[in-house]
């Protein structure tokens, strides 16, 4: 009989880390944001990672891949502009309507 973490080595620990703290990031920005700007920020994760990966390990992307980050690109941008009110002149540019800080004062 093999003890219970048998072959587990360093890096099983350092991944299991990474999850961990992963976890409870996520936790922390649905407590303190909301979940739309967890999913929002996940896809922008996704993009960015296989942005990364392109360059280091030369991943080739697919037109459909483009075009879905292009969307959530831009519904990125657009959720957190008030775009209608800028139109009319009601908010400043640099002000902001939607986001608010992330931690509390």
């Amino acid at each position: 009989i093999k003890p219970f973490m048998h072959g587990f080595t360093g890096w099983v620990y350092v991944v299991v880390m990474l999850q961990a703290g992963g976890g409870l990031l996520v936790a922390a920005v649905i407590k303190y944001a909301d979940n739309v700007l967890k999913g929002m920020a996940t896809g922008v994760s996704v993009v960015t990672a296989t942005f990364f990966s392109m360059f280091l390990f030369g991943t080739s992307l697919s037109i459909q891949f483009a075009i879905g980050a292009g969307v959530i690109l831009v519904s990125v941008y657009l959720f957190s502009n008030d775009i209608p009110a800028m139109c009319k002149g009601k908010v400043k540019q640099d002000e902001h309507v939607e986001m608010s800080p992330m931690l509390p004062k």
